[in-house]
């Protein structure tokens, strides 16, 4: 049987179980018209491993990793590559949370139509329901704690993705990239139709603690990422923008490799003026080359002559915590590098963060 619909799901660095509970739940549907286009977006090996070996066991689902671990997470570059490859007119965004009631893709056919997206509702399921329970429990005897409307959870018309350019590549990590989404279709002539039946659930997961934004861990975290994300959102409202020019440049694995022999290497500690004059004047002399910054913290900035200084609020060069560094670089990349080919990494001890980039062919 032809798809008469398309399901992409935009995934990275989560566990297996779930996205193989979501998947489940499409294998029992009353009636397989679909295609799934699973998009690997820079998962680690460990990670990418697991979630391929659970994908073969779906023969409906088509695996594509693309990016690679360097990379910051981008949902909407994800799901414009997954757009690419969808071979129907008609395309579901899904989430790797979902589990989808029996009748989901025979619902589907009735709503679509070349000038409509339809957003969803969706229950959220509580922690006591775990995966095994999950796995031995109905759709129907599952019962959520509470129901709310999905933004980014949606049946469209790939004609109409394509026409705004897809989703804008601005927004990295989480925030905002559905809401703009779903602005700029309607902005387009594209009509917004919400259905009210109970076809999706959300597995439980842990919210990720807001107060460790502020902190440096290991995983990149921008400060204040999401209420950019969310400007960047309302600036296009306000502007009327409904499309955006998208440069959509895909990198694989093989480009992680050039950063193993970059032809400069730089060691900066953490003095603001050399940071600072670094990322916004140094690094523009570089063009046509792979370089490679480890930025650190200085021996003086601990010492306790140091600390006196700042505190007596005598004469001393400034210096900038690993974290301000951190948000310094990852604006850089969202602004400025995030069509590059790049790397970006904060070491297990938190004592060093390394940024290689390739200045060889996108512009400055």
């Amino acid at each position: 049987m032809k798809p008469s619909f398309t399901i992409i799901y935009a995934f990275r660095n989560r566990d297996s179980d779930r996205v193989r509970l979501s998947l489940l739940s499409l294998k029992n549907q009353l009636k397989i018209n679909f295609e799934v286009v699973f998009i690997d977006y820079g998962s680690t090996k460990h990670y990418s491993e697991k979630i391929e070996n659970v994908i073969e066991s779906f023969e409906f689902v088509k695996y594509h990793y693309i990016g690679h671990e360097g990379l910051l997470w981008n949902k909407s570059k994800a799901l414009n590559y997954g757009i690419t490859k969808a071979s129907t007119n008609t395309i579901f965004i899904a989430d790797v949370d979902i589990l989808f009631s029996p009748n989901f893709s025979e619902i589907q056919e009735t709503l679509i139509k070349s000038s409509q997206f339809t957003l969803f509702k969706i229950g959220y399921l509580p922690e006591s329901i775990t995966p095994l329970s999950i796995e031995k429990s109905s759709f129907k005897s599952l019962k959520s704690k509470h129901f709310g409307d999905t933004f980014g959870v949606g049946l469209f018309p790939k004609q109409a993705l394509e026409k705004v350019g897809g989703l804008d590549v601005f927004f990295h990590f989480y925030g905002s990239e559905d809401a703009d989404l779903n602005y700029r279709l309607i902005q387009s002539g594209c009509n917004l139709n919400r259905c009210e039946d109970s076809l999706l659930l959300h597995q439980w997961h842990e919210r990720y603690p807001q107060k460790v934004k502020e902190s440096l861990t290991k995983l990149p975290r921008l400060s204040n990422i999401q209420r950019i994300n969310q400007q960047h959102f309302l600036w296009h409202k306000k502007e009327q923008i409904q499309v955006v020019e998208n440069k959509n440049i895909y990198y694989s694995k093989s480009d992680y490799n050039v950063f193993d022999s970059p032809e400069k290497t730089f060691k900066i500690d953490n003095i603001k003026a050399k940071v600072v004059h670094f990322l916004n004047s140094e690094i523009q002399h570089y063009k046509g080359k792979v370089i490679k910054v480890v930025f650190y913290e200085s021996n003086f900035y601990h010492t306790l002559k140091y600390k006196l200084r700042v505190l007596l609020k005598k004469q001393t060069q400034p210096y900038m915590s690993l974290k301000e560094i951190n948000d310094l670089v990852l604006e850089k990349i969202v602004f400025k590098y995030r069509d590059f080919n790049y790397s970006y990494k904060i070491s297990k001890n938190l004592k060093e963060i390394e940024f290689c980039i390739d200045l060889r062919s996108t512009e400055l």
